[in-house]
């Protein structure tokens, strides 16, 4: 038995093609149809009896066959079937498995009507005129702009047999009724018009009804004044939980299809349509028109994937399984097969659950994921994720390419963060304006890498300080897609500069002027013990911000043409850096890396801002379970070495004692009752005068707070924490003559006493002790480093020569001579001093 089945709401062009398939196979029969549109259904109730008709569908048929529709989709409910046979005029119409009929013409009609006279099938007058009025409808009497000549021969061929135009002119008659009439009105107020990038005028309408109107697409097809001045149209009907798309182009060379492609629809390039089901108007025609101004590619799921995905492979045992998830911070994953195809997903709630019941961890995860997961393709919709999820409540959908291999995952976050942006709100997508003196750079940067199929984000604590109005010299760019390293490497190419490749880490850094930029490819962390250095692996962007610090470092700006200067914000840090505060991204964040202990508080310090309840918390808690501890010494003492460089150093000062950070990290003889902000505050302004002699400003800072401590503890210190070998000399010298240097400095009774006594300390050792002595020995010190020992004392030795004096007895007396220069020059000067 062959079986034709038309979609619910079929228009006259389906209707006539179905009679002509009954035509062309005796055999065959058709599925009474439920619902036709208005027109269709009038022409059904007066030549029904020319229809070979079944109430309901059978289990199999031996042959289904499908008219004017390219898809079972649109079909309720489909037998099982050997055959499938699709005669259709839609372009891009494609079937596996399956025997197509499919042209370019203005009516699936004519593409039967051709085969009829093909097999030299002849017709009745009746039955030429329900086959004509197929054809005359989907062409609009030959006046729509998918109309070619086949059509008009094969109506010819049909009115040579007796095609009654009186009888098509009583059905196509254009009659409109008074609710058709109050659709029209409202659709023609919601008018909107769009001007394209390539200069097409656009109309958009939309129109929201409880119900579908069958004879809505033939309302669409009369609506001329959306015709008037555009070069197409597009009407958006919403309809219970269904929204509906038609496109109609009013100009040949626009092509709507291609627009609705986009969106998952598709069609004629004259005519095209688009149905989703659980997506309002509003996101719909917000979408268009997004893709009509060319701010947006596609809703195809390569453009809202995470990729490359974490995965677990079919053969890794349920341990193995558990610590990857653990590692890299997932609550799920992919579950994969040695050729990288998705066979499932797994949790690691699941995974625990097993091990629990199983008491073993050796059994393989294929034994235990779960297989039941719809997996989408890179061509499916954001749509189509969305419906998954609302009516499977699938958290984690796996998205293949076209080899069937795993290319990334959709999350809920994902999904809900599209339903917001596809959300209107008056509120526009926060634009940020980048500084004059990296925006041309960075616009080069996001050209060059739209060039190479990547995509360029400003990332981090570049993008805080923009928003805080903070001048920016060193840039960090995340590249996803691809590697940063190629990214660098044009980048240099273009300025002529030399790149610093880390191939093995994918990073790389370069300067520009005054720019120093580090380029590094988006990557997933995890740590093998707390405080070790993190293991990575290439991952996509939102996961790279979701393993930073805090919220407020977590934010990216997009440098892609496309999307240039639009703030990326997942985890709310707009919102903490407006309200002042840190606020880390998880619970283990702390433990994970203690470093972010004293970032936190530097951070804080810096800016003025507070510690989040949930921050402070947790901060505590990884601050009395030791984890500073564990922390690499050298990544301690950059840390520090910051936080003494801060303008605020003081406040960062009284945190690291709220939190008991230094007892953490110092010998435990440490007391904070050794601690003398005022000291650190005069030292530190006398280390910003002298910035010129002075070398490692943050570290001198950090040494004298050892002062109060034995001798060999605190060089232990310095040596663990890998200080410079300058820096441990000037502290031995305050440490051990920081009592004479004083004396020196206080009881020097003329200017040669004084570069006398001064001359064989560092300025690190001379400004760690004047900070401790008062004004009087801060002044002389500034008196010794700029005035005193600069000073070049010409002495005429040929006066002592022709005096006789010689070797030592010459010496001494230069030596005297100079001393006397300088008391002489200075001596005024060094009075006020004293």
């Amino acid at each position: 038995m062959k079986l034709v089945i038309l979609p619910e709401g079929a228009d006259l062009d389906a209707l006539s093609s179905a009679f002509g398939v009954l035509k062309l196979y005796p055999d065959a029969f058709l599925l009474k149809p439920k619902q036709l549109s208005k027109t269709a259904s009038a022409v059904f109730k007066d030549f029904k009896h020319l229809f070979r008709l079944i109430e309901d569908p059978p289990a199999e048929v031996e042959t289904l066959i499908l008219v004017d529709n390219c898809g079972l989709e649109k079909l309720k409910k489909v037998p099982r079937y050997g055959k499938l046979i699709i005669y259709d005029h839609h372009e891009g119409c494609r079937c596996e498995n399956c025997t197509l009929v499919v042209d370019n013409v203005g009516s699936a009609t004519t593409l039967i009507v051709e085969e009829l006279i093909k097999r030299n099938l002849e017709v009745s007058p009746l039955e030429a005129t329900l086959l004509a009025l197929g054809i005359y409808e989907d062409t609009g009497r030959f006046t729509h702009i998918g109309t070619t000549p086949r059509d008009l021969r094969a109506t010819a061929w049909l009115l040579q047999r007796g095609a009654d135009l009186n009888l098509i002119n009583r059905y196509l008659e254009e009659k409109i009724s008074q609710k058709e009439l109050e659709v029209v009105q409202k659709l023609l107020k919601s008018v909107e018009y769009v001007t394209t990038p390539e200069g097409w005028r656009v109309a958009v309408a939309t129109f929201r009804g409880e119900t579908y109107l069958p004879d809505f697409q033939e309302l669409v097809n009369r609506l001329k004044e959306l015709t008037e001045n555009t070069d197409g149209f597009f009407v958006i009907y919403e309809a219970g939980n269904k929204t509906y798309l038609f496109g109609r182009a009013t100009n040949p060379s626009f092509d709507t299809a291609k627009i609705l492609a986009k969106l998952g629809g598709g069609g004629h390039s004259y005519a095209s349509s688009l149905k989703v089901e659980g997506i309002p108007a509003e996101r719909v025609k917000k979408r268009l028109i997004e893709i009509l101004e060319g701010k947006l590619p596609n809703l195809f799921l390569e453009n809202f994937i995470s990729r490359p995905p974490l995965v677990v492979y079919e053969d890794e045992t349920l341990e193995e399984a558990l610590k990857k998830l653990t590692d890299f911070g997932f609550a799920g994953a992919p579950v994969v097969d040695k050729e990288e195809k998705p066979l499932g997903v797994i949790y690691k709630k699941d995974l625990l659950r097993a091990i629990k019941h199983l008491r073993t961890t050796e059994v393989k995860v294929s034994e235990v994921y779960n297989p039941d997961v719809r997996i989408l393709s890179l061509k499916d919709t954001i749509w189509d994720a969305e419906k998954i999820l609302s009516r499977f409540g699938q958290k984690l959908i796996p998205v293949v390419n076209e080899e069937g291999k795993i290319e990334g995952v959709l999350t809920r976050l994902d999904i809900f963060r599209n339903i917001i942006a596809e959300t209107p709100s008056e509120e526009k997508p926060l634009k940020v304006q980048l500084p004059p003196n990296i925006e041309d750079f960075a616009k080069k940067v996001g050209q060059i890498a739209q060039k190479l199929g990547l995509k360029a984000y400003l990332v981090g604590g570049v993008v805080r300080d923009m928003l805080l109005g903070k001048p920016v010299w060193d840039l960090d760019i995340t590249v996803e897609g691809g590697s940063a390293v190629d990214l660098a490497k044009e980048v240099a190419k273009l300025y002529g500069v030399k790149v610093h490749p880390f191939e093995e880490f994918k990073t790389a850094h370069l300067k520009v002027g005054e720019l120093k930029v580090e380029f590094a490819t988006a990557r997933r962390e995890k740590y093998e013990r707390s405080g070790a250095y993190p293991e990575v692996q290439p991952a996509s962007l939102k996961e790279d911000l979701f393993r930073r610090d805090f919220t407020i470092n977590a934010m990216a700006v997009a440098l892609n043409p496309d999307s240039f200067g639009q703030l990326i914000d997942y985890v709310g840090g707009l919102e903490d850096l407006k309200n002042g505060i840190i606020r880390v991204l998880h619970s283990l964040s702390f433990v994970e890396d203690p470093i972010r202990i004293l970032r936190a508080l530097r951070f804080a310090g810096r800016f003025g801002f507070k510690l989040s309840k949930g921050t402070k918390t947790l901060l505590r808690q990884a601050v009395s379970l030791g984890v500073l501890k564990n922390a690499p010494r050298s990544r301690i003492a950059n840390e520090l070495r910051l936080a003494f460089r801060e303008e605020n150093f003081l406040e960062i000062l009284k945190l690291y004692k709220e939190y008991r950070v230094l007892e953490q990290i110092l010998p435990s003889e440490f007391q904070w009752s050794m601690v003398h902000p005022e000291r650190l505050k005069k030292l530190k302004k006398l280390l910003s005068e002298f910035k010129d002699e002075v070398k490692y400003p943050g570290w001198v800072l950090f040494a004298s707070l050892l002062l109060e401590l034995k001798k060999e503890t605190a060089l232990s210190v310095l040596s663990e924490l890998s200080a410079p070998s300058k820096v441990r000399e000037s502290y031995l010298q305050a440490k051990g003559e920081g009592g004479k240097i004083l004396k020196t400095l206080l009881g020097a009774k003329k200017p040669s006493e004084l570069l006398k006594g001064l001359k064989n300390y560092h300025p690190e050792s001379l400004l760690m002790i004047a900070s401790r002595g008062g004004e009087k020995a801060i002044n002389l010190a500034r008196f010794y480093l700029r005035e005193l020992k600069p000073f070049k004392v010409k002495v005429r030795v040929d006066k002592f020569k022709k005096m006789g004096l010689k070797g030592k007895e010459l010496g001494l007396a230069i030596e005297r001579e100079k001393e006397k220069l300088i008391d002489e020059h200075f001596g005024e000067r060094f009075k006020q001093l004293v």
